[in-house]
């Protein structure tokens, strides 16, 4: 079965419009016509009134007007006066016809009391009708007024006398028809803007889906539905940099932990292959493979902070933390690392500087610092904590260490996981490349901030701001 092509959006909301559009004009232009058209009519009834008060006026002067030959000899006179197509007749005040200038007085011989406009002129005084004469057999538009002792009735011929004059009011219906064809255009262009977010959508939805392309190109219209546009797209990029990251993160930790791995099977290997190995040496495999695991642990512990950071950072308990005796517990947690390399730790931090956060995330910040500075800044070097200060909402700290520094092109990146910048080193000192990850994440969950540069007489400088409270 053939699939029915479906109509797009921009051309269903076109229809939609015009149809509603259509209607409108329909509806109004049949008001307006029918409006227009009582409008031509009564102004065509106050023509009538002149001639049937000259009528009247005529008549009157003599007493005998009712008599039919009386009302005939004076109406002669002003016949002239009265239009060629208009049709004057005189009735009794009990509706009987005693003239009509169309001669038919003596041929109509029923009552005429009954008719719309009579009704309404002895009811109101004066009285119109449009309607079909059966004596005529024609339609009329007719126009009688109540006189003393008389009726006066006057009528124009629908086709020859009110319809040339009604039909002359469809030139409106040009400029109605220009007006509606106006609106279409606008109409038009109303639906491209207004389907300009569905076709931009649509776009990107053909690239996504194609593959091919760049929606960093699309153009949204700046309102609403070009936000909601922005913000799919938005959320689709970083959807798609979200699973190029984890993609990249896969990649690096099941590259990361192989070496350890590889060496712990290698180390065991050894061991389990050679049955006459000496005690030292089988000693020594044992400490490298036990050095070996240590390494994976780390690895997994520091993926397993990281991934809490982002994934469940509500889980971390937050309770008031003060960074000077947060510190002294790094210090003394790290010092045979320290003294080992004979390193100099200061601990210049206000011990009044009490930050509310996440106790574990603050000491792991820190630690990963030091240690940092520890693996690879070198031997003999000074390490300096010192606080800068405090507002109204942050707590500001200077970290530095006076070791070997980094190379300007490596700054931008020492955050980034498993970054290394010398990597054989690296791998040597046991470092898992996550550590200074930790501090970023660890400092944004802190909503704070931290920058990184090289001291000008050698090591790197971090700048700390952590929230007072989170």
């Amino acid at each position: 079965m053939e699939r029915i092509k479906k109509v797009s959006y921009k051309y269903q909301v076109l229809i939609y419009f015009s149809l509603l559009l259509t209607a409108v004009t329909l509806g109004f232009s049949y008001l307006f016509m029918q409006r227009e058209r009582e409008f031509k009519m009564e102004r065509l009834t106050y023509t009538m009134i002149p001639y049937t008060d000259l009528v009247y006026n005529n008549l009157s002067r003599d007493s005998s007007y009712l008599n039919p030959d009386s009302a005939a000899h004076r109406m002669s006179s002003i016949l002239p006066l009265i239009p060629e197509q208009m049709r004057i007749t005189v009735l009794t005040p009990d509706a009987w016809v005693i003239f009509d200038n169309l001669q038919l007085n003596e041929s109509i011989k029923e009552n005429h009391l009954n008719r719309p406009e009579l009704i309404e002129a002895k009811k109101e005084g004066y009285g119109s009708e449009l309607r079909y004469s059966n004596t005529l057999k024609a339609e009329y538009l007719y126009y009688a007024k109540r006189y003393p002792k008389l009726y006066v009735r006057a009528a124009l011929d629908y086709n020859s006398s009110v319809l040339p004059v009604i039909v002359s009011s469809n030139r409106y219906m040009v400029v109605i028809l220009i007006l509606f064809l106006s609106v279409v255009l606008v109409l038009i262009f109303i639906t491209k803007k207004i389907s300009r977010p569905v076709s931009a959508l649509r776009e990107f939805i053909d690239i996504v889906k194609n593959g091919r392309g760049d929606f960093n190109n699309i153009s949204f219209p700046n309102n609403e539905l070009g936000e909601v546009g922005e913000e799919i797209v938005k959320t689709f990029r970083q959807l798609d940099e979200t699973k190029k990251y984890k993609q990249e993160l896969t990649h690096n930790v099941a590259h990361e932990l192989k070496t350890p791995v590889t060496g712990i099977r290698g180390y065991l290997e050894t061991l389990l292959q050679q049955e006459n190995i000496d005690k030292d040496q089988s000693r020594f495999f044992l400490e490298r493979a036990y050095a070996q695991t240590l390494r994976l642990s780390s690895i997994i512990n520091d993926i397993s902070i990281l991934n809490k950071i982002e994934e469940s950072p509500d889980k971390f308990d937050i309770e008031p933390v003060n960074i000077r005796q947060c510190l002294l517990e790094i210090e003394s947690d790290l010092a045979f690392k320290l003294e080992e390399k004979k390193i100099v730790f200061s601990n210049k931090v206000d011990e009044n500087i009490i930050v509310k956060g996440s106790s574990f995330l603050i000491y792991s910040l820190f630690k990963n610092l030091i240690d940092n500075s520890i693996e690879h800044g070198g031997e003999k070097i000074e390490i300096c904590t010192e606080s800068k200060g405090c507002d109204s909402k942050f707590a500001y700290f200077s970290y530095y260490d006076t070791g070997k520094g980094v190379s300007e092109e490596h700054l931008d990146r020492i955050f980034e996981r498993f970054y290394r910048v010398e990597k054989s080193r690296s791998r040597k000192s046991g470092g898992s490349g996550l550590g200074l990850s930790i501090v970023k994440n660890a400092i944004k969950l802190q909503k704070g901030s931290v920058t990184v540069s090289n001291r000008p007489g050698g090591g790197l400088k971090f700048e700390i701001a952590l929230a007072l409270e989170v």
